[in-house]
């Protein structure tokens, strides 16, 4: 895996930096606090998240002011490039692959799908332990022989070895499970070959039955189709002699209720032709009436449409006199608007010579509202006096130089508290070697007596006790600096406020400056400009409306003429219908009225009469019908008489035909031989189902026998599958224990050559021993083996420092990279030469390596410097003078 680049957006002091990487040694230096572990926290975070340690929370993570945290890590393994992107505070992360110089998505399902792939690519734990040495962590390696070995196991592949053996006893298991349902099925189908025999033999004794009853079935059938066949003759028989009963009756019905009809029409028509003798004598007056009936009704016609004329016409003569007053005094109203408009145009010339005089203040009133509004809400939006402001400036420079004070002593706490971990490390070691030991005495070599064990245990436990309380106050004293940190931080995060008070402050106070430089005369003036600009609008709009109406008394005039003239022509028409009336031979309407009164006897006489002449044209109408239908029941009467003798003569025939008792006789025959005939085609047909059953059976049988033959040769493979994998797994283990063998000899021998340069050729060696479950570590001074608690504080950190760059050098070929964050801290002046000097040696044998460290002295081994530094809060990178 090399680095190529990273891009980080709001992660904790980091706007937006982008940071290149290229082979060989890049450096990150700058002081502490400047964000440049912050560079290697973001790679851990893009690469893995939500995977991160337990100290790095995600509401630490987004940068004071940010909107949301991204990161983009550009990186090459086997020969391809990728990116991994994600937005911390959102679900989006993607990963992609660069294919002939186009980005392809690989996968772009979320956080934890992205970790997933990564994870299959090259494990969290292998990056953690193996390629990224984290702050502080340097030492974490000597802490426990367990841990210890559990790293290297993961660091070296040995696990994944460990995983086949353990997944090749899951095979072996899954295999021994196939093999005993092999051997169940194959003894629970034995006997399939004496169940085929029997199950053929029984084939054959219903095949047999089968055969038997297809022979007799045929027969039965051909004497149920002739039985079937002659009750079917009869059954129609008995159902015509049953029908032609029923419809004789029916007939004989219908010949008496023709015979009834035919007495009741021959009396309608002898009723009939009375009564149209007697109306024909009541109706010879009916002529002589009807020339005085027709005068009433034209006189009737006439005076109604003479009243209706008459009302219309009276009718729009009123209204037209109403709309032409009505004409005449808006005549009379808008002669009297167009002098008002010439009053009011006089004076809109005066008003607006002086509002041109005005117009100068108004511009100046308006410039000052303006001012006026802008100052109101910069106003709302200041919070802060100039004195609060003051003051809060100078708890921000306070909060910052405490905050670099408190910082610094966080390190020299932290520093103080793993070597006095180490010590006690140490101690307690010890006193553990001192109670196993026999003989010489394990620290300083003399022969042990158990007063002098007795005395070294109470004085390593005495020691032991004093450095838990003193740690327990250091932890006491960083849990107050971190609270104090806390309450720091939020007095910095108000840094963007003051900035944004101070500058709302200047702006207020130049607002002001320009709100008193206007004079108080402006407003006075601008007052009346409005009044004026007001009075101009009012009437001008009062103008508009009266030209408006104004312009309406020509149309206005035009009308009342064409009023006067409609007048006219309904008072002619009037006339005209007076002169109507008088042709008719009346002087007034009451003539005509007393006319009608006297003709109204003689009309009602003659309508009565008229209504006589329509009721005998109706009974002449009525008796000629009822002696068409006499004729017709006359007819139907003979017709049905024929129909009732032809259904006699058939019924006689069909009854000298027909036996009732051989009726019965066939019947119950026809029932006999269907029982019969059923009991055998069901017996036929459960012979059929079971043969269907037995054939189902013996295929099933035989597939069975085929499939024992296949488990048989299958038991074969599975026995022998067993055997290749116990002998697998044995070579596994054989195999595992040899790659670890040589593994921890080559870790050994790079962290002695690089132990040996740190200690100046003090110590010549250092020893790795594996047990079941630990790995135990052990230094070489003056040609003996020593415990780890021989050594000092800073060599133990010399000691870890080589065994991590053993473990990376080991695994240069497979795993390209090694990221350093402050290797030297816990290192005095002479170590950190060496580490130089090393770095220019050994870790040049690792392709890419990225160094984290404030100590400019690694400058000189590095082929990339990468400096950072914050700045207002921000985090900025230089890169041979190039910022970003």
């Amino acid at each position: 895996m090399r680095l190529e680049k990273v891009i980080i957006k709001d992660f904790r002091s980091h706007q937006l930096t982008a940071v290149d990487f290229t082979p060989g040694i890049n450096l990150i230096i700058g002081q502490n606090g400047s964000g440049k572990s912050s560079i290697l926290e973001a790679i851990l975070v893009g690469l893995y998240w939500p995977s991160r340690p337990s100290e790095l929370k995600k509401e630490d993570i987004l940068r004071v002011g940010g909107r949301g945290t991204e990161i983009t890590v550009f990186f090459e393994v086997g020969g391809v490039k990728y990116q991994v992107h994600r937005k911390i505070h959102g679900s989006y992360a993607h990963v992609k692959y660069l294919d002939n110089g186009t980005w392809r998505t690989i996968e772009a399902s979320g956080h934890n799908a992205v970790r997933e792939w990564m994870n299959r690519l090259i494990s969290y734990d292998v990056f953690v332990n193996a390629v990224y040495i984290r702050q502080g962590e340097i030492e974490a390696i000597l802490r426990d022989d367990v841990e210890r070995e559990k790293v290297v196991r993961q660091v070296l592949g040995i696990e994944k070895l460990e995983n086949a053996y353990s997944n090749l006893r899951a095979v072996l298991r899954e295999i021994r499970r196939r093999i005993t349902e092999a051997e169940d099925f194959l003894k629970k189908t034995e006997k399939v070959e004496e169940t085929i025999v029997e199950s053929e033999r029984r084939l054959i004794e219903i095949l047999s039955r089968i055969n038997e009853l297809s022979s007799k079935l045929p027969e039965l059938r051909q004497e149920l189709a002739v039985v079937e066949r002659e009750l079917k003759e009869l059954d129609e028989k008995e159902k015509r002699i049953n029908g032609l009963k029923i419809e004789l009756e029916r007939k004989r019905g219908e010949m008496r209720e023709l015979r009834a009809m035919e007495g009741e029409l021959r009396k309608a028509i002898e009723e009939g032709k009375r009564k149209i003798e007697e109306l024909k004598k009541r109706l010879k007056g009916l002529e002589e009436l009807e020339e005085r009936a027709k005068e009433f009704k034209e006189l009737s016609a006439f005076l109604e449409n003479y009243r209706k004329r008459k009302a219309e016409i009276e009718r729009e003569i009123s209204a037209f006199e109403e709309r032409l007053r009505a004409v005449e005094d808006r005549i009379m109203e808008l002669e009297g608007k167009i002098e008002r408009i010439a009053e009011l145009e006089n004076k809109l010339r005066e008003l607006r010579e002086r509002l041109k005089e005005l117009e100068p203040f108004k511009g100046k009133l308006d410039e000052r509202e303006a001012i006026r509004r802008e100052l109101e809400n910069k106003r709302r939006k200041l919070r802060l006096s100039r004195k609060e402001i003051e003051k809060l400036r100078e708890e921000i420079m306070r909060a910052k130089s405490e905050r670099e004070t408190l910082q610094k002593r966080l390190q020299e706490l932290s520093k103080l508290r793993g070597e006095l971990e180490s010590r006690m490390l140490d101690r307690e070691k010890a006193i553990e070697e001192l109670k196993r030991a026999r003989g010489k005495c394990p620290v300083c070599g003399t022969e042990l007596t158990e007063e002098h064990r007795q005395e070294l245990i109470e004085k390593y436990t005495l020691e032991v006790s004093g450095m838990e309380e003193r740690l327990r106050e250091i932890e006491e004293e960083v849990g107050k600096i971190r609270k104090k940190l806390r309450e720091v931080e939020r007095t910095l995060a108000r840094e963007v406020e003051l900035i944004k008070q101070e500058e709302l402050l200047r702006q207020v106070e130049e607002l002001e400056a320009k709100l008193k430089s206007f004079s108080p005369e402006i407003e006075e003036k601008a007052r009346e400009f409005e009044r004026v600009r007001d009075e101009i609008g009012r009437i001008e709009g009062e103008v508009k409306g009266l030209r408006e109406e104004a312009s309406r008394l020509t149309a206005l005039k035009k009308k009342r003429e064409l009023l006067k003239e409609k007048l006219d022509g309904r008072k002619a028409w009037l006339n005209e219908l007076e002169a109507e009336l008088r042709k008719k031979g009346f002087g007034s309407e009451d003539e005509l009225e007393k006319r009608l009164r006297e003709l109204e006897p003689m009309y009602k006489e003659y309508l009565e009469l008229r209504a006589l002449k329509g009721q005998l044209e109706r009974e002449i109408k009525d008796v000629a019908e009822k002696e068409v239908k006499l004729r017709k029941v006359r007819e139907d009467v003979e017709r049905l008489r024929g129909e009732i003798d032809s259904i006699e003569e058939e019924l006689r025939g069909l009854e000298k035909t027909y036996d009732p008792v051989r009726h019965e006789e066939v019947r119950k025959r026809k029932e006999r031989l269907a029982v019969e005939l059923g009991k055998l085609e069901n017996e036929l047909k459960i012979l059929e189902e079971e043969r269907e059953r037995v054939e189902k059976t013996l295929e099933a049988l035989r597939e069975q026998r085929e499939e024992r033959k296949k488990k048989m040769e299958e038991l074969k493979r599975l026995k022998k599958a067993e055997l290749n994998a116990e002998e697998l797994r044995k070579k596994i283990k054989m195999y595992k224990a040899a790659i670890r063998e040589r593994a921890l000899e080559s870790v050994a021998e790079i962290a002695s050559e690089i132990f040996e340069e740190l200690t100046e050729g003090k110590y010549s060696g250092v020893v790795l021993k594996a047990d079941e479950n630990k790995l135990r570590l052990f230094v070489v001074y003056e040609g003996k083996e020593r415990p780890l608690s021989f050594l000092s504080g800073g060599e133990r950190i010399a000691l870890a420092l080589a065994f991590r760059l053993a473990l990376s050098m080991f695994l240069a070929g497979e795993m390209s990279l090694l990221i350093l964050d402050e290797p030297t801290p816990f290192l005095d002046e002479e170590r950190r030469r060496r580490l130089i000097s090393i770095m220019e040696g050994y870790l040049r044998k690792i392709p890419q390596v990225i160094v984290v460290s404030h100590d400019e002295e690694l400058k000189d081994a590095a082929d990339r410097v990468i400096r950072v530094r914050l700045e207002d809060g921000v985090s900025r990178v230089s890169v041979e003078g190039v910022v970003s």
